[in-house]
């Protein structure tokens, strides 16, 4: 599953391509939506009125965490979980052995 261009794409979003405050390339943006939130299990409300754009910054509440945010048409920006919507994915793709990969692949909660 890692070694495939997307994972490794979503991999360099999330450490560090971006600086704090930027917003995704179109291509990055594209990757993100379709195979990172796409999976996410409140997709639909994280995008509400509508997606502007992806953009990466420090979490409000938690200044060392960088987050992936949408930010929405009406210029709200709403961050999500990376890590909800990948646990989401082997969820759906790997019914049979996801929780057992999650609870040994993912310190946190597999909700």
């Amino acid at each position: 599953m890692w070694e495939s261009p997307t994972w490794k794409q979503l991999y360099c979003v999330s450490c560090h391509r971006y600086l704090d405050g930027e917003r995704l390339t179109q291509t990055d943006e594209k990757t993100v939506v379709e195979k990172l939130l796409a999976y996410h299990p409140h997709s639909e409300d994280k995008i509400g009125c509508g997606l502007d754009s992806i953009m990466v910054d420090r979490h409000p509440q938690f200044r060392n965490s960088r987050c992936l945010f949408v930010v929405r048409k009406d210029g709200v920006w709403i961050d999500f979980s990376y890590q909800k919507c990948i646990r989401s994915y082997i969820r759906q793709k790997y019914p049979i052995y996801a929780e057992r990969f999650i609870k040994e692949h993912y310190k946190r909660s597999s909700t």
